[in-house]
């Protein structure tokens, strides 16, 4: 079974029956909102990164991942060591969208990618995946194939920062981490949101009610 390392969770426990209020998005990266506890802050990359995440570990774990075939392969060329890594765990790449296969000493060609993933980042994307690959092995986590993978492609595909969103892409993206409860952290470990109670904020402005 597929395992993601957890950090200890923040204290929000977002409930779909209560819906909290967006007040608006901060530096095109931060969505800043109204929760029964107080103040609610979320990374907008951090959270869309864990939403899509599960989305992909579910695809995974019951073989429906949704695949694009590229008209034309995209030819790779590879070090030595990213070719070992890449014959490797080719089947692993396949179970998630990247159909690659040998096109030479030292060239793969990537036939299809899964849905939503633009064919001109795909080849970074893979690179970036075998990376993380060769650096679980030295730490000896060959064993957990499918984890860097899923966090490269979840990371890769999710809004970035400095991104500005429309309500209704905020108000999609609350109700998709109300549906992943209880994770607090993106699959990087990262917080997703932070809190601020009205207790809080009655003390930082310094008002007895």
């Amino acid at each position: 079974m597929l395992m993601v390392r957890e950090s200890p969770q923040p204290e929000w426990r977002p409930e779909r029956e209560v819906p909290i209020r967006i007040l608006g998005q901060v530096q095109g990266t931060f969505l800043v909102c109204e929760g029964g506890q107080g103040l609610i802050v979320i990374d907008q990359h951090a959270a869309h990164e864990r939403i899509l995440f599960e989305k992909f570990k579910k695809q995974y774990e019951t073989k429906s991942v949704p695949v694009n075939r590229l008209l034309l392969p995209l030819l790779m060329e590879v070090t030595a060591e990213e070719g070992f890594i890449l014959s490797s765990y080719v089947e692993a790449f396949v179970s998630i969208g990247f159909e690659i296969d040998p096109a030479g000493e030292k060239t793969f060609a990537l036939r299809s990618v899964p849905s939503g993933v633009d064919d001109r980042t795909a080849q970074e994307m893979v690179r970036e995946m075998l990376a993380e690959l060769i650096q679980w092995r030295k730490e000896g986590k060959g064993t957990e194939t499918m984890e860097p993978l899923l966090v490269t492609l979840a990371c890769h595909t999710a809004i970035r920062a400095n991104q500005p969103l429309r309500k209704e892409e905020m108000e999609e993206l609350v109700r998709g981490l109300a549906s992943i409860h209880p994770y607090g952290t993106c699959p990087h470990g990262r917080p997703i949101f932070l809190t601020m109670s009205r207790d809080e904020l009655n003390k930082q402005f310094k008002r007895t009610h």
